[in-house]
């Protein structure tokens, strides 16, 4: 256990403590170990990484433990059979037909496939381990409560981990019968932590003194903004590139590092506002730095970034998105009490219209523009997405799917509390050129919605 403890400290920095927790719960394969183990904390702090190695390590043939992804595994049912392939070491292929080690459709199957496969494997504890498990909350009232009794129902030693960014408490079910978990927390990362992760990342031909000096720097310049050791990774593969360049091309030597920043910081102002909201993709910041020199005029250069991000290639949405994004804007800076003037549809929409336009001229000092986006509701914001929205929106595009990618490229900020199911409120997170850009390529008038605005 020590020697596995020492390469997990190794290869995770400031995850020690984690590391050293597990361990002792699980002890030597035929010690008892808790029925539940709960694992959270927020995420990019390491959770499936540090689980999945040491694991790897724990058990080198694979067939005590099964590593469920609760996104994967959408069903039931490929929870169970992917459990049983697991631990019975079966592998689909083609030599099998790409079948399961057996079928199973409910819970009353899983339960007695359990017994039967590990009757014989007594003397051994068999571990589930269930990835982004907040997702099993949707799977059913009476799922989870079985699978933390597993190790009860089947008379066998199984210890459940369940791997989240939730805390226990939005876990717990209200019918009861779940058990209380063992709590393994994982903390954000510290400054120093995150810094020794990065170095791992210096190219070979690079001084690692040299990158972590940048790397520190990164992290002052971001770390207000983003918390996200995965983002900030980002960036600094990103960044370093043109960080570095000025050296190569004999303009500045690695000693004059104020020279140095003083040349990136275009670079670094255009990419806290456009590389990390993903308003223009890896490639196309790739793509586009590998043309300009640093004797670009910083103006310039950042002045380019920003045309390319707001042109009809940088934000390459499907149809529909584009149209929430819309939605979401005009959500975000319209008043609510005008939608029935703009939206509603009939023989009296032209007029309101026209007296909503006609309001705009005495609109005030205090233009929308100006104030800045507001928080809406999602029912808003659908209510408005399916007005101005001509042809009938296909059956099989998923908008809730399509609003959560949104959310996901941080187009849209979510400002209700993370566990709320209802009333989820957002607001829009892209400027007046980006929706116009927008809306020029779906043909929509945008400006003939938009109120109060210059």
């Amino acid at each position: 256990m020590s020697s596995l403890l020492a390469i997990l400290s190794e290869q995770y920095p400031g995850r020690k403590d984690q590391a050293s927790q597990l361990l002792s719960l699980l002890g030597e394969p035929t010690d008892p170990t808790p029925p539940f183990i709960f694992i959270y904390g927020p995420s990019a702090t390491g959770k499936t990484s540090v689980i999945r190695s040491l694991f790897t390590h724990y058990d080198q043939s694979g067939q005590r433990y099964a590593y469920i992804n609760g996104v994967e595994c959408f069903t039931p049912r490929l929870l169970f059979e992917r459990v049983l392939n697991a631990w019975a070491g079966h592998v689909p292929s083609l030599d099998n037909k790409f079948a399961n080690y057996t079928r199973c459709e409910n819970t009353v199957e899983f339960v007695n496939n359990v017994h039967d496969l590990l009757h014989d494997k007594q003397g051994q504890t068999h571990y589930i381990i269930i990835d982004q498990a907040e997702r099993l909350r949707d799977r059913g009232p009476m799922l989870l409560t079985m699978l933390l009794r597993l190790s009860e129902l089947t008379n066998a030693s199984i210890c459940t981990v369940l791997v989240s960014n939730v805390v226990w408490d939005k876990f717990r079910p209200r019918h009861g019968g779940a058990l209380e978990p063992t709590l393994v927390f994982f903390s954000n990362y510290t400054k120093q932590q995150i810094l020794s992760i990065i170095e791992k990342d210096c190219p070979k031909d690079e001084p690692p003194k040299f990158f972590l000096t940048f790397v520190d720097a990164i992290y002052e310049v971001f770390h207000r903004n983003c918390v996200d050791l995965d983002e900030l990774r980002h960036l600094v593969t990103m960044l370093y590139p043109k960080f570095v360049q000025p050296v190569y091309e004999k303009q500045a030597n690695r000693s004059e590092f104020t020279r140095l920043f003083k040349l990136c910081q275009p670079y670094f102002s255009a990419a806290s506002e456009r590389l990390y909201l993903r308003e223009i993709s890896t490639s196309e910041w790739q793509k586009y730095s590998t043309e300009v020199t640093t004797e670009t005029a910083p103006e310039d250069v950042t002045q380019s970034i920003y045309q390319m991000a707001e042109s009809g290639d940088g934000l390459d949405l499907p149809y529909y998105t584009k149209f929430l994004l819309i939605a979401a804007f005009l959500a975000s800076y319209n008043p609510s009490r005008l939608d029935a003037q703009y939206f509603s549809r009939g023989k009296t929409q032209a007029k309101r219209r026209a007296k909503a336009v006609a309001q705009d001229a005495t609109g005030g000092k205090d233009r929308q523009q100006l104030l800045g986006p507001k928080s809406f509701n999602i029912e808003r914001m659908l209510a408005i997405f399916y007005s101005i929205i001509v042809e009938p929106v296909d059956s099989s595009v998923d908008v809730q799917i399509q609003i959560a990618s949104l959310v996901t490229l941080r187009l849209l900020t979510k400002t209700s509390a993370g566990d709320r199911l209802d009333g989820i409120k957002c607001k829009c997170n892209v400027s007046l050129e980006t929706i116009r850009t927008i809306a020029h390529s779906v043909r929509f008038e945008i400006d003939r919605y938009l109120y109060n605005f210059a």
